[in-house]
């Protein structure tokens, strides 16, 4: 007869107490389960897409297409060129994209992983990291392809682009805080979700997306609701090293890092305060 060697993951109390455990927990299960996290990503791109008859060209179209219809109306609106609004919109319009799909499609991460969870032993924070990466890997795939247009409608190429992706990871790093944070929520309050979608949706219109800041710089109020807004510096960034062809400068790299830093320490200190309770809520 056989000998079946079976593994039984017990929780240890001493590893989800204390941030130093956690940490070093977490560390340790991102290293062993990295090529799950590989795999749960291509799986969900290509979940995506399937049966679609144009496939990934969606996520070159959906950009594209909203990037016309705002370069036509707001160039028409603030009278200026159509290909240099062009350039702004697409360089603010990328980065929000990614933000705003991370976080809604994230913020359900948790509960939408139920299966797995109640199941198989998975560390819970692969759910909202698997979120936030698919989105990261679109954003890759659709700059790579979608820059080449921008470089036709006025864009630049300068060394600036070499610190696009220190923009890129605090960007990254900073919404995963909050999905981090949306996700383990959301199983208590179902609601969230759809609050989000509403909350972005507003915050698009209050982030300089679509408009440069000096357009609101007589408005007091709307300036100062503007510049407490975490997501006009992550934005920003994108505009000064693509439309402007700058490297930020310190100023603003350390503004980010800050939001970055805030987000990540909240995101994870309650994430981690819930993770074991949570799929009694799913």
């Amino acid at each position: 007869m056989k000998n079946i060697n079976s593994h039984v993951y017990i929780f240890d109390a001493t590893e989800h107490s204390g941030v130093k455990n956690t940490l070093v927990r977490n560390l340790r299960d991102l290293i062993t389960y990295r090529y799950a996290i590989y795999n749960f990503i291509g799986s969900n791109l290509r979940a995506r897409y399937r049966r679609s008859i144009l496939g990934f060209l969606w996520t070159l179209l959906n950009p594209l297409i909203s990037m016309a219809i705002l370069a036509i109306v707001f160039s028409t609106i603030f009278q200026s060129s159509i290909k240099n609004y062009s350039v702004y919109i697409f360089s603010g319009l990328l980065p929000w994209n990614l933000i705003f799909n991370s976080m809604t499609i994230g913020s359900m991460s948790i509960v939408m992983g139920e299966g797995y969870l109640k199941k198989v032993y998975i560390p819970k924070f692969f759910f909202p990291l698997i979120s936030v990466g698919v989105e990261v890997v679109n954003f890759l795939l659709s700059m790579i392809s979608l820059f080449f247009l921008a470089i036709l409608m006025g864009a630049q190429v300068s060394w600036a682009l070499l610190t696009l992706p220190f923009a890129l990871l605090l960007t990254a790093l900073f919404i995963f805080g909050l999905v981090l944070l949306a996700s383990i929520i959301t199983p208590y309050f179902r609601d969230l979700s759809h609050i989000i979608q509403l909350a972005f949706t507003a915050l698009f219109y209050l982030t300089p997306i679509i408009y440069p800041i000096e357009k609101i710089a007589d408005n007091y109020w709307l300036l100062t609701i503007t510049k407490l807004n975490p997501f006009y510096y992550l934005v920003d960034l994108f505009h000064v090293i693509i439309y402007q062809a700058k490297i930020p400068d310190s100023s603003a790299w350390l503004i980010c890092l800050g939001w970055t830093v805030l987000s990540l320490t909240i995101g994870s200190i309650i994430f981690n305060s819930k993770e074991k309770d949570v799929v009694y809520r799913l």
